[in-house]
């Protein structure tokens, strides 16, 4: 009774806001989406940009995504779905948009006490 397109439309959704959120180095939205574990990774990753950028913001538009289930297993406690995004992305405004793939594993605690949060993420390309 999973709802396979629901759940990949949404995780399109937050691949959008998670992109925008790391561009911003918004750390509370990125806190909402992620594992903790995921996001002190990602913190580690903002203040690494941070200090070779000197504070200068990026700005990714996502020009095209589209997202395949790869699967989904049961942990126990929690359910881990591994979706596959792939697409155009501009990061910078004067480059035309490149290609992208990469795969997210979430997790979803069985008690219901959060949603879908992303706890890994591999660049495939």
């Amino acid at each position: 009774d999973f709802d396979a397109a629901g759940f990949l439309e949404a995780a399109k959704r937050n691949f959008v806001t998670l992109q925008a959120a790391w561009d911003r180095g918004d750390v509370a939205t990125l806190r909402s989406m992620m594992t903790d574990e995921m996001l002190s990774e990602i913190k580690t990753q903002l203040q690494e940009r941070e200090a070779q950028s000197g504070g200068v913001l990026n700005q990714t538009d996502v020009v095209m995504i589209e997202a395949q289930l790869l699967g989904i297993e049961d942990l126990g406690h929690a359910y881990m779905a591994s979706v596959e995004f792939s697409g155009m992305i501009r990061e910078e405004a004067s480059a035309g948009p490149s290609p992208f793939r990469e795969v997210w594993n979430m997790t979803k605690p069985k008690s219901n006490s959060s949603g879908w949060l992303v706890a890994g993420l591999q660049a495939l390309q």
